[in-house]
């Protein structure tokens, strides 16, 4: 995901960055050491809802991608399934995603919807445990934690991920596709970046889910981060993408 303010960590002299990603533990915030209620991914059961309809093979969404700052739409994004057990998800897209999501990828899920690999934010991200986009029950009012150890290149070091899923409620959304009854469900997601350059990050997503579509109708995120040792300026801003649902198929 591009950031309003851009910093990147080739910026620095080798041995300076070197040194500076050796420290990078010693200055990650506490939350990164986790939490008594946190869980990790062990099988596709821990993350079961009867209100998740599994998807089959055939089945596809298609989303437009918008600029969620001012509206302007960015481009069309295409989820297949082309493998139900494991789920597989290949992408097609026409425009250009302000995230990391290109034609030909595939997305993994060891279980709908526990996420293994996939290019949403910024990077091409894997997962290790895989990390539940849902929470295993779909009530208005569950809140539950999960983490998982996350690479966007084998060279790196894995990083922590912590996600809290709140289930706020059920809604009726409108989206191109039409008007569905959906669950509302809100990620936090406080993570280290790749970047040295940047702490506390932090991202706020929310999803609409429908059991009638079989995956969400509306997606949308956006995050914030400080500059390493300048903690105590602004905030700095991540781009706001938003997925609306245009058209579906599904058995």
């Amino acid at each position: 995901m591009n950031s309003q303010n851009p910093i990147s960590d080739h910026d620095a002299p080798t041995g300076r960055r070197r040194f500076m990603q050796a420290g990078l533990m010693m200055l990650a915030p506490a939350w990164l050491a986790g939490c008594v209620n946190t869980r990790q991914f062990e099988r596709a059961e821990s993350v079961a809802s009867d209100a998740v309809a599994k998807p089959q093979v055939g089945d596809s969404w298609s989303y437009r991608e918008l600029n969620g700052y001012n509206r302007n739409i960015e481009g069309e994004l295409r989820y297949t399934v082309e493998q139900a057990d494991a789920l597989w998800l290949s992408v097609e897209l026409e425009g250009t995603s302000a995230s990391a999501l290109r034609g030909g990828q595939k997305e993994l899920y060891a279980a709908p919807w526990a996420v293994m690999r996939d290019t949403v934010y910024d990077r091409q991200n894997t997962y290790n445990p895989p990390l539940p986009v849902l929470p295993s029950d779909l009530t208005p009012g569950t809140r539950e934690f999960w983490q998982s150890m996350v690479t966007s290149d084998p060279k790196e070091r894995a990083r922590r991920w912590h996600v809290q899923l709140d289930v706020l409620g059920e809604e009726r959304i409108t989206v191109p596709a039409g008007e569905f009854d959906a669950v509302h469900v809100r990620r936090i997601v406080r993570f280290e970046h790749p970047s040295f350059f940047r702490t506390d990050s932090v991202r706020t997503e929310h999803l609409w889910y429908s059991p009638q579509v079989k995956h969400w109708v509306k997606r949308e995120w956006r995050g914030t981060y400080r500059q390493t040792l300048r903690t105590r300026q602004p905030e700095f801003r991540e781009d706001w993408i938003v997925w609306e649902l245009t058209r579906f198929n599904v058995a």
